[in-house]
């Protein structure tokens, strides 16, 4: 239980906003769920899992994080520029429908369009709602696929030296508003001048604290980092609220078999996917 409590939960909860006793091990952390069968124990399984991962790798040295030069940011607008896409911010999409050679989108004021191939990256209670006439095999288990609410605030401190390397997962147990801690000044040296820390709230079933006004929940966010990270100067020069609102999927017990029930349903339609 103790390995569960401050080990487990506050990774999985740091990765998932879920938690280990509802989270499918399969859809999670498969390869450690592939290396079980055959492992005499768990510290076994994790160690074999190491090593395959390893191989797989080619043992590769390099950095632990990496991104693109400008940010990950600027990765979409890249696309965008790249494609010479027709992009349409705003836009929700109230029906889909098959029609002869295509699909036809019926924008929310009556405006539609047609196409020939239809990718759907939206979360799974609105893309039930839109497969139900096209895909309706796809709709029960997408409606089986919860969503945990959660916010991230971003903090500029003061530039000084903290002990805490690129960051640190909170355990639940400790009573801590936060989850975790990015120290992104650390993790990415190209963010120099000043501490730059970002920490996220929320988990699945656990929303209290997201009822909070911006600001209550800001200075409250910016206290119990100041106090785990131990900062000799703990005002911000910055802050910034970011709330996500059933913006974690919960992979829960059996999600592998969701997933695939929904993709083998897609997959009858011409033209038809899902992200």
């Amino acid at each position: 239980d103790e390995v569960v409590d401050r080990l487990v939960e506050p990774l999985l909860g740091g990765v998932y906003a879920g938690r280990p006793d509802d989270l499918s091990l399969a859809a999670t952390m498969p390869a450690l769920a592939a290396q079980l069968p055959a492992a005499t124990s768990l510290l076994g399984a994790a160690m074999a899992a190491r090593d395959a991962g390893a191989r797989s790798r080619g043992d590769v040295d390099g950095p632990v994080f990496v991104t693109v030069r400008d940010g990950i940011g600027s990765l979409p607008q890249a696309l965008v520029d790249g494609a010479r896409a027709d992009v349409r911010l705003d836009t929700a999409v109230a029906a889909l429908r098959r029609v002869a050679g295509g699909f036809e989108l019926e924008l929310e004021g009556g405006t539609t369009l047609t196409a020939d191939a239809v990718v759907l990256a939206t979360p799974a209670s609105p893309t039930a709602r839109l497969l139900a006439d096209v895909a309706p095999d796809a709709v029960e288990p997408l409606q089986g696929i919860p969503y945990a609410s959660m916010a991230v605030v971003a903090m500029a401190f003061p530039e000084q030296q903290v002990a805490a390397g690129s960051g640190l997962l909170v355990p639940p147990v400790t009573g801590r508003l936060v989850k975790g801690v990015t120290v992104s000044s650390s993790k990415w040296p190209h963010l120099g001048g000043a501490l730059r820390v970002r920490s996220s709230v929320g988990r699945f079933g656990d929303d209290a604290a997201l009822q909070r006004a911006d600001d209550d929940l800001t200075a409250a966010v910016v206290a119990d980092v100041a106090e785990l990270l131990d900062l000799e100067r703990p005002e911000p020069v910055q802050t910034e609220l970011v709330r996500w609102v059933d913006g974690l999927p919960q992979y829960l017990v059996g999600h592998p078999q969701r997933v695939a029930a929904v993709r083998a349903a897609v997959a009858a339609v011409p033209g038809l996917a899902v992200a």
